[in-house]
């Protein structure tokens, strides 16, 4: 059975010294695809520079695709949290530690961590008569099913590429 998923959005929030190329290289590897990120410049209020980097799966094939790559146990521990996770409009929404995901670690963290996260959002394919946590439960179990069964995430490791 398809993951009832339309679509899976991330985006950073990074300040002017951060190292854009590496968050962007965590981000294309999380969203399976580097044509799905986009690196915007920008300013913040405090007219410093600042970095927004997004990633998109706007299809529902490329998100289905994407969403194992966070692994069993992140999938499972997100399956056991799914309460006030969900928005009236079916989004999903998780943050990740962004420290973790640029070492080929995703975890979640909470939006109370002070750390530099991830904001992660997949919007559910909910039809009348669903119930969306019961959704939001076969999408991420499902989702861990087959993160198992392709070993995934599959760390990359950029040095070798570069060798």
């Amino acid at each position: 059975m398809a993951l009832p998923i339309h679509r899976l959005e991330w985006t950073v929030h990074a300040s002017g010294v951060s190292d854009i190329d590496v968050i962007a290289d965590s981000l294309s590897w999380l969203i399976g695809d580097e044509e799905f990120v986009e690196v915007e410049k920008t300013q913040s209020y405090h007219n410093t520079p600042m970095y927004i980097v997004h990633a998109e799966a706007k299809k529902r094939s490329d998100a289905r695709r994407s969403l194992p790559r966070l692994g069993k146990s992140l999938l499972d521990e997100l399956s056991t949290s799914i309460e006030g996770r969900i928005d009236e409009e079916n989004w999903l929404h998780l943050r990740l530690k962004l420290d973790e995901l640029v070492c080929g670690n995703p975890t979640l963290t909470s939006p109370h961590n002070p750390c530099e996260s991830v904001k992660g959002r997949m919007k559910l394919e909910v039809y009348p008569g669903d119930i969306v946590e019961e959704v939001a439960h076969r999408l991420l179990t499902e989702a861990s099913e087959i993160a198992t069964r392709k070993g995934l995430p599959e760390i990359s490791n950029s040095d070798d590429a570069n060798d």
